[in-house]
């Protein structure tokens, strides 16, 4: 994973805090933190169903559905031994985005009423842990993002799905499926983004995270060739298609 740093002077936010509240504690009021989540192929943003893009060995391939599994969000003070736990899991799901503009705005998560102060890190992880990845939608009320996504004849949840159809033979007619459902206890990966995130009130902040689908099936030049049908598919059955791909999502996960 690619992680930005902003290296702001800690000691001069702890005193601009202190300035601010002073003795009233009512002055001493809580944030907001707001996590936005886009996807693009290379420079456009990600468009479902009706967007013709170009597979890296030039056939024509649409999408029809992206999504995947983020858990236990957490904002960390180490120096103040802090944590806030934001969420215990989100299930980010681009299948709904039909026109560029709603692409590029992407999905947004809001999570209010945190704890005013200076969190060093933003910690989460990449799928689901083991724990949650052993329960079952009945475990949740409906609308939990754990209700989605669930194997019922393997071995727990599917942490991320793409799906789409590609032109294969040129003819203009998207009919070859390009499916690969991937999840599986060992490839829960936890991620830290080291930036200094204020939390104050009326002052609400953000960060946008951005996938790119065409890095992901694309790394280094090596793709998998869908011109064999077993490559067009998987079901966390190879390995080496299940954790390429998501090798290549960490590492393709940016945060800007």
């Amino acid at each position: 994973m690619r992680h930005f740093f902003y290296f702001l002077p800690l000691l001069s936010l702890s005193l601009f805090f202190s300035a601010c509240t002073g003795d009233d504690d009512e002055e001493i009021s809580n944030g907001s933190l707001e996590l936005v989540f886009k996807a693009r192929y290379g420079d456009a943003p990600l468009v479902m169903l009706d967007e013709v893009y170009t597979y890296p060995d030039g056939t024509p391939v649409k999408f029809q559905l992206l999504n995947y599994y983020v858990s236990d969000l957490t904002l960390v003070a180490p120096q103040e031994n802090r944590e806030t736990v934001l969420s215990e899991v989100e299930l980010i799901d681009y299948a709904d985005f039909y026109d560029a503009a709603s692409a590029e705005a992407g999905i947004s998560i809001v999570y209010d009423d945190l704890e005013a102060g200076v969190y060093e890190q933003l910690r989460f992880g990449f799928g689901l842990t083991p724990e949650l990845n052993g329960t079952q939608p009945s475990n949740y009320a409906a609308g939990h993002p754990l209700t989605d996504n669930f194997w019922s004849w393997a071995r727990g949840y599917v942490f991320a799905k793409i799906e789409g159809k590609a032109d294969l033979d040129g003819d203009g007619v998207f009919d070859d499926n390009i499916t690969y459902h991937i999840g599986a206890d060992d490839l829960f990966t936890s991620l830290t983004i080291e930036e200094p995130l204020v939390i104050q009130k009326d002052n609400p902040i953000q960060l946008t995270f951005d996938l790119d689908l065409e890095q992901v099936l694309q790394r280094n030049g090596n793709y998998l060739d869908i011109s064999e049908p077993t490559n067009t598919q998987d079901h966390t059955n190879n390995p080496a298609i299940y954790q390429w791909l998501w090798e290549n999502m960490v590492n393709t996960l940016e945060v800007k």
